[in-house]
């Protein structure tokens, strides 16, 4: 568990706590009333957050929670045969940077074990997640990014500062390494 949702965890606990106490303290009906919906609503927040944003009945709510574009959940890099070779997740993210991870720097999708490391730049390109959709940005690479879309299987090269909308099983190219989105 992440320590913000055990965080989370604690607060609607300590919520419900209050509620009980102020409602065994014998509190005025109104102030008892107000103490039982703010204990009430941080439990269900603290519930709400540690399902993940997943609503009871399997539903999700991808309006609430970063990270859940369509669909889109983590990248998979992938080598020469289309097989995996590691996993990043997307979700409660907002951003990351794509690059190669050195000592000053720290990226959240790090080539530097790829094949073809040696074509990725330190800071290469970035993901933001705006308005319920991902988007990738070329940082004015040496390499250059592209993308590949699945929807008519056609390479785009972006120009650098051009954010381009990502849609599940898009394909970016960030030098020869390619990251697949689903």
């Amino acid at each position: 568990m992440k320590n913000k949702q055990l965080t989370t965890a604690i607060i609607g606990l300590l919520g419900l706590v209050f509620a009980l106490a102020a409602w065994l303290g014998g509190l005025r009906e109104s102030y008892l009333v107000a103490s039982l919906i703010f204990g009430g609503g941080l439990f269900l927040w603290a519930v709400f957050s540690l399902l993940g944003g997943r609503l009871p009945g399997g539903g999700a709510s991808n309006y609430l929670l970063p990270g859940r574009s369509q669909g889109i959940t983590r990248v998979e890099l992938l080598n020469e045969d289309d097989g995996v070779t590691t996993t990043w997740e997307l979700y409660d993210k907002v951003s990351a940077v794509i690059g190669k991870d050195v000592r000053e720097n720290q990226v959240d999708i790090d080539l530097a074990a790829s094949e073809y490391a040696s074509l990725v730049d330190v800071e290469h390109a970035v993901l933001n997640y705006a308005e319920g959709n991902w988007y990738v940005e070329d940082l004015a690479s040496h390499n250059g990014v592209a993308v590949q879309k699945k929807a008519d299987g056609r390479k785009y090269r972006l120009s650098p500062d051009q954010p381009c909308k990502l849609a599940p099983g898009d394909i970016v190219i960030i030098g020869l390494s390619r990251l697949r989105f689903v």
